[in-house]
């Protein structure tokens, strides 16, 4: 047995609370999980809503050892933002205050089980003095199925440059999707289904076009988002955040001009790797606009860029995501 400690999330950001011995290791002997790391959308089993302040809670359970807890009675593929923000979590909790989050980059190597726990263990690359970094393996069942490097800084001054601008309506005008695809039960239901399972709020500025047929569109998409709940002022909470947010719309964007939808009978697909560079703070829980295209695919891949920009239109942050797309 070993003891923990929970990492909470709440106004005070990360800190850690009563020890408790409930934990035992993980049996090394359980069945290794499923080698395909294709599985189409509509074979999953249906995932019951959780607080996204509840996604980013973990157990320490040792100084570099951290885990997240199973969901009870839910058994499918766990959503790669999760593990993705999770493991920003883990990393940021080994890291000395004062150092933000600054870049992440992930692989995600086999598919995840949402009915067993995820083990986080964290290890120290660097800390230097400006920046921190740090590798974080995530294992089930014995295996490595995650693998994230993250790069932490001191703020410092410099010079400064922004060349994309944001122009869109403000998401206080923009209505909510059941009003604008009311006309569109295909995409209505795609986004019903998607939000009952990620706490999300989403607003389209213009059509959402995920199957374009026959009008072949161009690989782009935006939405404004936010986070469905109040988050902890943290920003290592927000960074985290909005690493779970920024996996969402990526490769059904890269779908698109070939007139498929992500949730189309025989559409196989998964993340390959996927990396955030923050240049700003951003809240994941008041409204940003997430912007997304897709440079190329080919070869049974397909890349993707995004860019997050606040209300004002700053730039906080630039997305890239390979995936891997097979289309019977």
């Amino acid at each position: 047995m070993l003891a923990t400690s929970r990492v909470h999330v709440d106004g005070r950001g990360v800190s850690r609370g009563e020890t408790d011995r409930h934990w035992t290791r993980q049996d090394e002997s359980a069945p290794p999980l499923v080698s395909a790391t294709f599985e189409a959308s509509s074979s999953a089993e249906p995932e019951a809503m959780r607080s996204l302040s509840g996604i980013l809670r973990l157990d320490q359970l040792e100084p570099t050892t951290f885990r997240a807890d199973a969901r009870h009675g839910v058994a499918g593929r766990v959503f790669g933002g999760e593990v993705a923000a999770q493991a920003v979590m883990a990393a940021t909790a080994t890291v000395a205050p004062g150092r933000l989050l600054h870049s992440v980059h992930t692989y995600f190597l086999l598919p995840g089980d949402s009915s067993v726990p995820v083990i986080y263990f964290v290890r120290t690359e660097r800390d230097g003095g400006t920046f921190s970094n740090r590798s974080v393996a995530a294992h089930q069942h014995g295996r490595v199925i995650f693998t994230m490097t993250a790069s932490f800084q001191v703020p410092r001054h410099g010079v400064a440059h922004q060349v994309p601008s944001l122009r869109a309506p403000s998401p206080d005008v923009v209505p909510v999707p059941a009003v604008t695809f009311a006309q569109d039960k295909a995409t209505t239901d795609w986004l019903d289904g998607l939000m009952s399972r990620i706490p999300v709020e989403l607003r389209f500025p213009e059509d959402f076009e995920r199957n374009a047929q026959p009008v072949r569109s161009q690989p782009f998409t935006r939405a404004w988002m936010r986070s469905a709940e109040r988050l902890a002022d943290d920003p290592s909470v927000q960074a985290a955040a909005v690493v779970y947010l920024s996996d969402l719309l990526m490769l059904s964007t890269a779908l698109v001009p070939h007139g498929i939808a992500i949730d189309d009978p025989g559409v196989l697909f998964a993340t390959v790797d996927h990396t955030v560079w923050f240049h700003a703070p951003c809240r994941a829980d008041d409204w940003f606009m997430y912007e997304v295209e897709s440079d190329w695919a080919g070869s049974g891949r397909a890349l993707c860029r995004g860019r997050v920009f606040d209300q004002n239109g700053q730039l906080c942050a630039t997305t890239m995501q390979e995936g891997a797309i097979r289309v019977s």
